[in-house]
């Protein structure tokens, strides 16, 4: 018998660390069964100038950044429109939120949607999974895992639910330091996670240490449809498809 049990995972790109802007937010909504039932993916300007270092591991250019946001009308900065994120998880109503980072992600989010919300970070929860030993070897302790590390060693160690195979094979590859791409990512550690040894799972209310970012002018840039970009609508629209979203996925192979 199903289960009405609903949980989310969620990932930020941001212009750099702390007190930066952030550049996309993504979340995707799924059933304990592994449905996934809808996803959001949005992405905005930086408020302050575009950190040149960041930008290199991301590729989110103000560009490519101004094409990714055809698909759909808001805010042109995060701090414009959290309560669309907010609004997206308050629709679905998921019992906990998953993180890999969890300080380091809810330190963007303005300390309302970071209350009365149960979060659990995977990359502190698998530490003693992943038992990956500290740099200076043997009595050192573990280090907490990167998230493509614990994701390795789920899919070595634990089975995979039927439904998680299946959207893994639409889905397709990952794409590194792409937001959605990292939620499905998380979304597959989770839901290995889950079936197999859920008591490692503890979810709980977070301290929000919100900093806001400095605002700063620079120039606006048109729309750019270059491979990277395509690459990843490419890989959104496979998204929609496996949470039978059609004419989203349309829409998506459209822009």
């Amino acid at each position: 018998m199903a289960s009405n049990r609903r949980f989310a995972v969620f990932d930020l790109e941001t212009n750099g660390f702390r007190g930066a802007s952030v550049v996309s937010a993504s979340s995707i909504v799924f059933s304990e069964e592994g449905h996934i039932l809808d996803f959001f993916n949005r992405f905005y300007f930086p408020e302050e100038r575009p950190d040149p270092q960041t930008q290199r591991v991301h590729g989110l250019t103000t560009a490519r950044i101004a094409h990714l946001r055809l698909e759909e009308e808001y805010g042109a900065h995060f701090l414009d429109d959290w309560h669309g994120l907010v609004s997206f998880w308050e629709k679905w109503n998921p019992e906990g939120i998953v993180v890999h980072n969890l300080s380091f992600d809810t330190s963007f989010l303005p300390p309302e949607a970071v209350r009365k919300r149960n979060w659990w970070c995977s990359m502190r929860g698998l530490t003693d999974f992943c038992r990956i030993e500290r740099t200076g070897g043997p009595g050192k302790g573990w280090k907490w895992p990167r998230l493509i590390e614990a994701v390795q060693e789920a899919k070595k160690r634990l089975p995979s639910p039927v439904t998680l195979s299946s959207a893994e094979k639409t889905v397709g590859d990952p794409l590194a330091h792409y937001g959605l791409s990292d939620c499905f990512e998380l979304y597959g550690l989770f839901l290995r996670v889950w079936h197999s040894m859920g008591e490692h799972v503890l979810f709980r209310q977070a301290r929000a240490f919100f900093t806001p970012p400095q605002k700063g002018a620079y120039p606006q840039s048109k729309p750019c449809r270059d491979p990277f970009v395509i690459e990843r609508l490419s890989y959104s629209s496979r998204l929609a498809c496996a949470a039978g979203q059609t004419e989203r996925e349309k829409r998506l192979l459209s822009m």
